[in-house]
């Protein structure tokens, strides 16, 4: 299993983007520009939070936990006292566990539909800053990289930028874990997911990712903002085990 050192150096050779302490880098610089640009609601349009938080405490509480949810899909559970859904009782997942920070509704997915198809980085940077909030204390503690999920190069053109990549983006700097995306790809401009069942997700994923290079990471988090029936990642979960990572988490904003 790699060192976070290790982990470093090869992030910085992969993409070459990353000083040698992005935290204590960014984190200086969001104080300083705080002071001159305070946050703002993304929702209400009213003050944010300090220092970077662009979510009011009031919207922040308005968006629905993901609890209960399964403990290895968090897809969201009826009742308390329940821990798998019944697709996972069933079968296990090509992944080990997934965490959702909120339930997809009303106002979140007016924000991931933002960040997703109206070129609005600046709600890609909230939703990863809330998704890096509402992990538990410990979550890091079990991986060594954040993957997030690759768009075809086409789909990013088009939309400026991989919402997914920003979201890890925000979360490795908030919890100190690199983002490697390098070695792989998505191969394959597959159409867009929503409103498919889950057997033509499947169908539609498959052979749509490919591995381009060495993967030294043993355990990772695949990052995205939303996960619906859980087709993407457990596509990009199957590579992961090929290319020898023994644990593997989920980690988006929502739960649909």
């Amino acid at each position: 299993m790699g060192s976070r050192k290790t982990a470093t150096k090869y992030l910085s050779r992969e993409e070459g983007c990353q000083p040698a302490d992005p935290f204590r880098v960014y984190g200086l610089l969001e104080l300083a520009l705080a002071r001159f640009f305070p946050p703002r609601c993304l929702f209400c349009l009213g003050p944010g939070q300090a220092p970077d938080l662009d979510l009011c405490a009031g919207c922040e509480a308005d968006l629905l936990p993901n609890i209960p949810a399964c403990t290895v899909c968090a897809q969201p559970l009826p009742t308390a006292g329940s821990f798998l859904c019944p697709r996972c009782a069933a079968r296990p997942r090509a992944f080990d566990a997934a965490f959702a920070g909120c339930r997809y509704a009303w106002p979140l997915d007016w924000a991931v539909q933002r960040a997703k198809y109206s070129g609005d980085i600046a709600a890609a940077a909230v939703l990863g800053r809330l998704l890096a909030r509402r992990l538990p204390a410990l979550q890091a503690a079990h991986v060594d990289a954040l993957l997030p999920v690759p768009l075809h190069r086409a789909r990013e053109a088009r939309r400026g930028y991989n919402q997914a990549h920003e979201i890890a983006r925000q979360v490795g700097r908030r919890v100190g874990l690199p983002v490697v995306s390098g070695p792989f790809e998505r191969i394959r401009a597959t159409p867009a997911q929503a409103g498919l069942e889950a057997a033509a997700r499947r169908r539609n994923l498959k052979g749509a990712f490919a591995r381009r290079g060495p993967w030294p990471y043993r355990r990772v988090a695949i990052i995205d903002d939303v996960m619906t029936t859980g087709t993407t990642v457990e596509a990009l979960a199957e590579l992961l085990r090929e290319a020898g990572s023994e644990w593997i988490e989920v980690w988006v904003l929502a739960r649909a």
